[in-house]
């Protein structure tokens, strides 16, 4: 969709739509700031949730993830030759090199049943299974899932219900989050598929971090055509322990252990929330 397209379809909905949580349904709901005229930066009193006003649906957002939806570096195809070549010689940073994300799952759990969740075509599927891990990958571009499938050999699926409950150690999820209208629909997800103990590794754009307070909506990561979300690590601490996590954070360039709320310093661009599944923790979440 082009940007205008974008703009005259956003002042329709914003008329027509309410400006209720799209996690909890909480409204009022406080207007923060406005971007580009038309779309509105608005918090949730009750959850915390910031988030892109006027809001997507999950049929929209799964729409525009089949289109030629690509940012370059991150999920650009790249040439079936130059894909053959990287193969060939088994090159270690093969796509999006994710060195510090790795040594953090590593340090927590060193091994075990991984998923990729938001694997794009399957670049950390491919890492993941260098270093050890039994990984696989969940997208819902169906043109990405059979690209790593073919050129890649990656296991990558689009449908999250095709894995079993309690099927993985390791749940990780590097920049899909904030593309997601509702938070409740992975989080759920997770609750499900991860086993007792399981760790939760969830990499986003850390939207209350030193960058994101200086510029607010002018900083790119923040809310846009595709970032219906602006995530924080507060939002996260009041909600994941009720899909039965505890949680620890960081933000980059991660020069610590993740830590608790109350302790982390919590600055860089980049937030890392780490969950580890309470052992006996019940399937589902009431928000």
């Amino acid at each position: 969709m082009s940007k205008l397209g974008f703009a005259l379809k956003s002042f329709c909905k914003s008329i027509l739509q309410p400006s209720d949580c799209p996690y909890c349904g909480c409204h009022p709901t406080t207007f923060i700031q406005r971007k580009r005229l038309v779309l509105q930066l608005r918090e949730c009193g009750q959850c915390r949730l910031k988030f892109r006003f006027p809001k997507d649906t999950s049929a929209e957002n799964k729409r525009v993830f089949q289109s030629r939806y690509w940012l370059s570096g991150n999920t650009d195809f790249p040439s079936e030759s130059a894909t053959a070549r990287q193969m060939s010689i088994r090159a270690p940073g093969f796509g999006r090199n994710f060195a510090d994300h790795l040594k953090t799952i590593q340090d927590v759990t060193p091994g075990g049943k991984l998923l990729d969740y938001g694997c794009s075509w399957g670049y950390h599927v491919l890492q993941l299974r260098e270093a050890g891990y039994d990984a696989r990958g969940f997208d819902i571009s169906k043109s990405q899932v059979e690209y790593g499938r073919k050129f890649l050999g990656a296991e990558l699926t689009e449908d999250i219900a095709s894995f079993p409950d309690r099927a993985f150690d390791v749940i990780y999820s590097a920049h899909c989050l904030e593309n997601i209208p509702n938070p409740d629909i992975p989080l759920r997800h997770f609750n499900r598929l991860l086993k007792p103990g399981g760790a939760l590794f969830l990499y986003v754009w850390n939207c209350n971090g030193a960058t994101a307070r200086a510029m607010g909506v002018r900083w790119g990561p923040m809310i846009g055509a595709t970032h219906v979300l602006a995530l924080t690590a507060e939002f996260f601490y009041r909600n994941l322990p009720r899909y039965g996590f505890e949680a620890r954070f960081s933000s980059s360039p991660y020069s610590s252990a993740p830590q608790s709320y109350e302790s982390a310093a919590l600055d860089g661009d980049e937030l890392l929330v780490v969950g580890i599944r309470e052992a006996a923790a019940m399937d589902g979440a009431s928000v």
